[in-house]
């Protein structure tokens, strides 16, 4: 995926609330879970980095891809 598509996308998720606008309580990195990009959709391959964005107020757990995470941060 190109990085304007990608943008787009994050850019829409963070306007209808699929991704959140503050900083995680709790930020964890690990290899991939083969679980969906909450930014993106694709895949956490066992080869890539995944982070795992934690919020104590019940909200969903957030997991990306490292190109992802940084994208998300910039735009929030």
């Amino acid at each position: 995926m190109d990085h304007k598509s990608l943008r787009s996308i994050i850019l829409r998720r963070l306007d209808d609330g699929g991704l959140p606008l503050d900083a995680p309580a709790k930020l964890n990195m690990r290899y991939g879970s083969k679980q969906p990009c909450s930014a993106c959709g694709e895949p956490l391959h066992p080869a890539q980095v995944e982070y795992e964005l934690s919020y104590p107020d019940g909200r969903p757990t957030y997991l990306m891809h490292l190109g992802c995470a940084g994208l998300w941060e910039a735009l929030r």
